[in-house]
């Protein structure tokens, strides 16, 4: 008896897998079946980050793609000019987690140097990626962190001397894009944040950031 072979044309074989590959990404929610990117509304974006429009074109060039982005946002505000508890804590999530976070605190003035070392270096364990950038008085920057510092109280306001403002812009995921544009986005919402905080942290200085 002899048996009649069923032979089956290449394209058609090309087609089947195709069909189960198309299947296994939209089963496990892979490109190009994946969730579509939520809106970052900027009725949602922390107030502490500053200007809303410039904001969220900031936050769509470098945040990872998911499905719905949340805000949290508290801000400790000076009771009087003789205070110095003026902070921020902005923190960005997605689905998969914390995306980024943007603390600013009034502290006592510093030297540039001193100030990237103490409170900038412990967020980016690659020190050496940190480089500085224009900004009016002092702003380091890399594709991981964005850091600014500008001065708010003259000396004799605030009992210990001037006090400036540090701004720290964290970034924990990213979307993939090359380091040049995370670090802008990141220098863009770092200056935002100053700005914002120089505004409501009743200084009497002149803040010096340049956009």
């Amino acid at each position: 008896m002899t048996r009649s072979k069923i032979l089956i044309p290449a394209s058609a074989s090309i087609a089947a897998v195709v069909i189960l590959l198309a299947g296994a990404a939209y089963l496990f929610d892979l490109p190009p079946f994946s969730a579509k990117r939520g809106e970052i509304k900027a009725g949602s974006v922390c107030d502490s980050l500053g200007s809303t429009s410039q904001t969220v074109k900031a936050l769509q060039k470098i945040l990872p793609d998911e499905p719905s982005y949340s805000f949290d946002d508290d801000v400790n505000i000076r009771v009087d000019d003789s205070d110095d508890s003026y902070r921020s804590d902005c923190f960005v999530a997605g689905d998969n987690g914390q995306l980024l976070s943007a603390r600013t605190e009034m502290m006592r003035a510093e030297p540039a140097k001193e100030w990237v070392s103490s409170e900038v270096r412990e967020h980016e364990p690659e020190a050496q990626s940190l480089t500085s950038f224009a900004t009016g008085y002092e702003g380091v920057a890399s594709s991981n962190v964005a850091a600014v510092s500008v001065p708010c109280t003259t000396e004799g306001q605030v009992p210990g001397g001037p006090y400036n403002l540090s701004v720290i812009i964290q970034l924990k995921q990213h979307r993939e894009a090359g380091r040049g544009k995370l670090r802008e986005g990141l220098i863009e919402l770092a200056k935002n944040a100053a700005a914002f905080a120089h505004q409501k942290a009743r200084c009497d200085q002149p803040s010096k950031i340049t956009q």
